[in-house]
């Protein structure tokens, strides 16, 4: 029982102190609260004091009594009480009585009344309850210097023993010691904890082994190899031993970092069964060993992404440095080679570190002071480095050659891709889409990361809602007929359509796309991707499709008339045939195109369903809370969600650290479902305009982008300012078909009328 209650104590430490990245002083009383209480019940002993030494001074930090000490007379709880307040107010000159004694000398104290005789009725008149028995122990830090003591009095009636005994003293020395360390950290703000140090205290607390050495360990070099330098880094799990086809022996700082270990599992499809700790500085060492990563010797190990931005910075001073002692042809517009070593490593590093962050897309932007690089994280961008203006020419130039561009063009707009593998000697398999594009102050560079170890997630992850996947599902195994998804660029427009033939592809389907380019790879599906300069558009996959006994056909983008022709052509010719647009919401599509010269009737023939989508940002899980929406923010979703009314969701101001003090974490989808009906069929066939379409549409069931996003509100996902900054309120009524009347001019036209 002692033990369990000790392990109990240690687990509920650490997540109160050690897991916290920075701990206030406030943290201070919860750690005295939880080990008083905690070693009080762990002796059975009737009462508990913790010292600390204050200046020239011993405080009364904490005082414990058992309730059992008025258990037959309950008025006596209140002269505890009093008591207790008494002490905490009260300081002992330094080296007074035992408690005194015992942080001078740095050395326990055990007294038991019939062993030693009595000697301490002073102790008794100032706790209010006879002494029999006492222990005494000194809280040590780790420089040998004392800063208090923890003093425990009396067993409880009904314990085994009558008085303190060695066993007892262990289990107060155990927690003295690590006690110690968590309050010296709060107490005084200079106060390091080395990380072998903390590696201690963190096996201690969870019970887990102590890797402190190399020597301790049998690593598997394949296995880290396998698994990669980037998600070492991003989880700081390090695999040192396969225990199963599926499952791993790793290497943490804090095992209790479960969002951790679910990412590793998420990245590498393997399980984390055992786990050892480990102090940051030798699993640096190990990935620098075993990967060439990891910090430099003689550096800090790194535990978040700044260092990475650090070691960023280091390179373009590096770069800088390199200036000044390279001669500089000032008649070239390139202050240096694209292919020097830091320019190198610094387009590397960049990719790396933006691959780490989980950022979608990279922009390298020429300022007129410098270059700004950014990161858009959850679909914001934020920017993450500045470096020299020197640094532009040959950084361009580099991911110029990585795209098979020509650097020699400056003034024209390119377009490339980087396999990154063939840059790296990490397990970093990614492939970049690059647009490059003259600018007032120099070329900008926009890289979309396209994640080739990703697939396509399964089409219930996405975010529709129960009526809308019911009816998409319907429609995606239809034998013929047209899907299309629109959406800005970054809308999951892509996720959606491979979703969904991930649902129905099967080996009696043959399943044939058309890509620019090809993000994600589906066993089974054969894929084509597009190359423009050599004449393989849209329009030629698709006329070449036709000819190969396809099923169900997939095209990258409707962009001309002559994919969109072709495209209606195989709907309408008993081939399933889905694609993306670039329009606002659903019913604009018609409109779309019959701009594109598409006949009325040929649309609404080949239509099954158009899908508008936008991604909206999560609430965080971790710290969001619940609240009553008041005035306009109750009116938006009572009229978006047909009158409903109750508690919605908003982030903790500040956030937490699961979402890095954001408050948002994650993105889902948002959709607006318009799916082909008799009523459609007609407004389309006469011409009507998109407001007409939109209002038809709403009638027969479909719910506007604003009205799903508010669903996701009303169901706890997101936040009312994240839905209105992401779609705005639906301007069309949702009962069309009468028209929004004004008392006003309806009175005008009445007198004009008689």
């Amino acid at each position: 029982m002692r033990q369990n209650i000790s392990g109990a104590l240690r687990r509920t430490l650490l997540l109160k102190v050690i897991s916290k990245p920075q701990p206030t002083r406030e943290d201070v009383e919860t750690v005295i609260e939880l080990t008083s209480s905690r070693v009080a019940e762990t002796l059975q002993a009737q009462s508990m004091t913790l010292y600390l030494v204050e200046g020239d001074a011993i405080a009364f930090k904490y005082v414990y009594y058992s309730p059992t000490l008025w258990e037959d007379e309950p008025e006596r709880q209140h002269e505890f009480d009093e008591k207790r307040q008494t002490l905490l107010n009260m300081r002992l000159p330094k080296g007074t009585g035992i408690v005194g004694r015992v942080i001078d000398t740095g050395e326990p104290f055990i007294f038991s009344r019939e062993l030693d005789g009595d000697n301490f009725h002073s102790m008794t008149r100032q706790t209010g309850f006879e002494i029999h028995s006492m222990l005494t122990v000194p809280l040590r830090g780790s420089d040998g210097r004392c800063i208090g003591a923890i003093q425990v009095l009396n067993k409880e009636p009904s314990a085994d023993d009558d008085i303190f005994t060695e066993d007892d003293l262990d289990v107060v020395e155990e927690v003295a010691e690590y006690s110690t360390p968590l309050l010296q950290r709060m107490l005084d703000p200079n106060f390091q904890i080395d990380d072998h140090e903390t590696a201690k205290f963190v096996s201690r607390f969870t019970d887990n082994p102590l890797i402190t050495r190399e020597d301790q360990l049998t690593i598997d070099e394949k296995l880290i190899e396998v698994v990669g330098e980037a998600i070492v880094r991003r989880t700081h799990i390090l695999p040192y031993k396969r225990l199963s086809p599926s499952s791993v022996a790793v290497l943490m700082t804090n095992p209790l970092d479960y969002p951790s270990r679910e990412s590793f599992h998420t990245s590498t499809d393997l399980f984390v069964e055992e786990v050892a700790v480990a102090p940051m500085s030798l699993i640096d060492d190990l990935l620098r060993r075993f990967t060439g990563g990891g910090a430099a010797p003689g550096e800090e190990p790194s535990v978040d992404t700044s260092a990475m931005d650090e070691d960023m910075a280091e390179i373009a001073d590096v770069i800088g440095m390199e200036y000044g002692e390279v001669h500089v042809d000032t008649s070239s517009d390139d202050d240096t080679d694209e292919d020097s070593a830091p320019i190198i490593q610094l387009a590397n590093r960049i990719i790396e570190d933006a691959y780490i962050s989980g950022a979608s897309d990279i922009h390298v932007e020429p300022q007129e002071d410098g270059v700004s690089v950014r990161y858009r994280v959850d679909g914001i961008c934020s920017q993450k480095l500045h470096l020299p203006k020197k640094v532009a020419g040959a950084l361009v130039a580099r991911i110029k050659v990585m795209s098979e561009l020509d650097i020699a063009e400056k003034r024209l707009p390119q377009d490339g891709r980087i396999v990154f593998k063939r840059f790296t000697k990490k397990n970093i398999d990614i492939d970049l889409r690059v647009a490059v594009g003259p600018m007032n102050f120099g070329e900008k560079v926009v890289m979309r990361i396209l994640d080739k170890t990703k697939s396509a997630l399964p089409i219930t992850k996405l975010g529709f809602s129960e009526e809308n996947l019911e009816s998409y599902r319907e429609c995606i195994v239809q034998p013929y007929g047209m899907i299309l998804h629109c959406g800005p660029t970054g809308s999951g427009k892509s996720m959606t359509l491979f979703s969904a033939l991930r649902e129905v592809a099967s080996p009696e389907i043959n399943i044939q796309t058309a890509e620019d380019p090809i993000e994600y790879t589906i066993p089974g599906i054969n894929q084509m991707q597009m190359h423009k300069h050599i004449g393989l558009t849209f329009a030629r996959a698709l006329r070449c499709y036709l000819r190969m006994d396809p099923d169900i056909i997939l095209v990258g983008e409707i962009r001309d008339q002559e994919t969109a022709e072709i495209s209606v052509e195989a709907a309408l010719t008993g081939h399933l045939l889905l694609s993306t647009l670039h329009t606002n919401d659903a019913p604009s599509t018609i409109a779309r195109f019959t701009d594109m010269g598409i006949e009325p009737f040929m649309i609404s023939a080949s239509m099954l369903v158009v899908c508008a989508q936008r991604l909206m940002r999560r609430v965080c899980t971790k710290c969001r809370i619940e609240y009553e929406p008041e005035g306009n923010e109750a009116e938006i979703i009572a009229k978006a969600l047909d009158g409903w009314h109750g508690p919605i969701h908003k982030h903790k101001e500040g956030g937490c650290p699961v979402c890095g003090g954001k408050g948002m974490k994650g993105r889902i989808g948002i959709h607006e479902l318009m799916r082909n009906n008799d009523e459609l069929t007609r407004a389309i066939n006469r011409g009507a305009d998109t407001a007409e379409l939109k209002r038809i549409a709403m009638a027969t069931g479909m719910k506007t982008l604003h009205q799903d996003s508010m669903l996701k509100v009303r169901e706890g996902t997101s936040t009312v300012i994240e839905a209105l900054s992401t779609v705005p309120p639906d301007l069309v009524g949702t009962t069309p078909k009468d028209p929004v009347s004004d008392p006003v001019l309806d009175e005008l036209a009445t007198a004009i009328q008689a």
